[in-house]
């Protein structure tokens, strides 16, 4: 495979139109065409984490967190993210980011599965840029045009590919006097059997859908569509659900974390059944838990002002670490893409906590 097989593989996963206006995500740097056989997943791209796919033979990084958040006026020595980006750049490496798109897809869900939360919808529900095409083709060249079709990007529903619908009809149309047309003869009115075929497919792959259909159809002028699809109830940021039974909130979300380094504000139920999850820096979510009548909130940041934000709403919030809270989802990503590219190598880059626990002596 290639660099930019993975970026259409992510695409299906974790849908880039869901990506946030102010985020990075996509190819931070490198070739999309370079071949992959050695694939490295971390959740920050740090030069520690490049310096280690590189001893992994990788040759390709996945990042959650992008290289490249903001322009760039410099790619001067001297700051981490410029070393990191240019050592990534001296070595051939590509380096992908998912970040708000995962953090709408997978990254969730993968923290609740491992808390035992049974999920019962978004506190914020997203909808995905999705296009479906409906195109009209003779029975016999159906299979030229969908493969066209799957080809560019078409035809991909969660982790099913090569999706379509088809049914049959009754096509009619009147040639030029000068035209050449496929069935039928020019200044003659002709009616042919047609199929109707539509296919979902992200919106950003419209001009090439639309130049594979031209490129395949044996039409001299084909008949095609565009219908814009939303994606709703898949996709969300944070999480609301139910712990059943109920749990002590710090104890069981430190043992299912495996760290006692968790902090907390607001008030927190001896036991909780009603639970906000949202990993990473997901305080700011703390109206929506309480508008979808969760009792805590789990994250992995907290800042003081949201910490009495915490105590005015009466909703308990545990902060658990970014690292802590987002890496079960980088490792769902990794096994995600393992079960799409079976042939290739996946390594997981964990890290240090940035924040370890001091104790006093």
């Amino acid at each position: 495979m290639k660099a930019g097989d993975f970026l259409r593989l992510l695409d299906r996963l974790a849908p880039f139109s869901l990506a946030l206006d102010w985020d990075n995500s996509g190819l931070q740097c490198g070739d999309p065409e370079r071949p992959v056989a050695r694939v490295a997943v971390c959740l920050d791209p740090t030069s520690e984490a490049i310096g280690k796919a590189l001893d992994l033979g990788a040759e390709l990084l996945i990042a959650h967190h992008p290289l490249i958040f903001k322009p760039m006026k410099s790619l001067a020595a001297g700051s981490p993210q410029t070393d990191a980006l240019v050592r990534a750049i001296k070595a051939d490496l590509p380096v992908i980011s998912v970040h708000t798109n995962w953090d709408a897809s997978g990254m969730c869900p993968a923290l609740a599965d491992l808390l035992e939360v049974r999920a019962e919808g978004f506190l914020e529900p997203v909808s995905a840029d999705y296009l479906k095409i409906v195109v009209f083709v003779p029975p016999e060249s159906f299979p030229d045009v969908s493969e066209a079709l799957f080809g560019a990007g078409a035809g991909h529903i969660g982790g099913y590919s090569r999706c379509s619908f088809r049914s049959d009809g009754l096509g009619g149309f009147l040639p030029p006097p000068d035209g050449s047309p496929f069935i039928g003869e020019a200044g003659l009115y002709t009616e042919t059997r047609e199929q109707r075929v539509e296919a979902i497919l992200p919106a950003r792959f419209r001009d090439r859908c639309a130049e594979a259909v031209r490129r395949s159809h044996p039409y001299e002028e084909p008949a095609f569509e565009f219908h814009r699809v939303e994606a709703t109830g898949a996709y969300g940021f944070g999480i609301r659900g139910k712990w059943d039974p109920p749990r002590e909130p710090l104890p069981w979300t430190a043992s299912r974390l495996g760290t006692p380094f968790l902090t907390h504000a607001g008030p927190l139920p001896a036991r909780a059944s009603r639970v906000a999850l949202l990993p990473g820096s997901g305080a700011s979510f703390l109206p929506q838990a309480k508008a979808a009548g969760c009792e805590i909130l789990i994250t992995g940041d907290l800042t003081h002002h949201q910490a009495l934000l915490a105590e005015e709403l009466g909703v308990g919030v545990i902060a658990a670490g970014h690292m802590e809270t987002e890496l079960p989802g980088c490792e769902r990503l990794m096994q995600e893409l393992k079960a799409m590219a079976p042939a290739e190598e996946f390594f997981l880059i964990g890290g240090e906590s940035p924040m370890p626990v001091w104790r006093a002596p």
